[in-house]
């Protein structure tokens, strides 16, 4: 008797999952999709600064290595970093200082970045050395030659935006 009673009740508790499942996929069904990729991005830049294709001369020391100086120039760059072109590969996180020429400036601004990633670069060198690229963001501007820097790419051309 007592296996009758629950082999009804599993019988029920079934037949009410069931019902509970239908309803829910149905309502699903009349409200559509919830949300639209395009909604969510429209496939403008997402970045808080605008980047400039821009060339400048760059010497840069890494935390590491102070006594080390290298050369190298910016691809682009923003108010917010830069992308470097280099005979090394920096490690993601390496803190570097950067000394860039500003064209007009008399002294370049002293700027410290994090290196958010590197890459090898693909293209050829006349020299035959390895070049990398390293995308960096600045961590502080110092003056009195930093407000030079950020007044020299508010000054760039629109045209030059990536």
């Amino acid at each position: 008797m007592i296996l009758l009673i629950e082999v009804i009740f599993i019988i029920l508790l079934a037949v009410v999952l069931f019902m509970i499942y239908m309803r829910e996929s149905g309502s699903a069904k009349k409200k559509g999709r919830m949300a639209f990729l395009e909604e969510y991005w429209s496939g403008k830049e997402r970045r808080r600064h605008v980047r400039f294709s821009n060339k400048l001369e760059v010497s840069y020391t890494v935390a590491k290595k102070a006594k080390l100086k290298s050369n190298g120039h910016t691809v682009d760059i923003s108010e917010g970093g830069l992308k470097i072109l280099m005979d090394e590969k920096l490690e993601k996180g390496a803190v570097v200082g950067f000394a860039i020429a500003i064209p007009g400036a008399g002294k370049p601004a002293d700027v410290e970045g994090e290196v958010m990633w590197s890459e090898e670069f693909d293209g050829s060198e006349p020299s035959g050395k390895r070049l990398f690229y390293s995308g960096v963001r600045f961590l502080a501007v110092r003056e009195p030659a930093g407000s030079k820097l950020i007044e020299y790419i508010r000054s760039l051309p629109s045209s030059s935006k990536i």
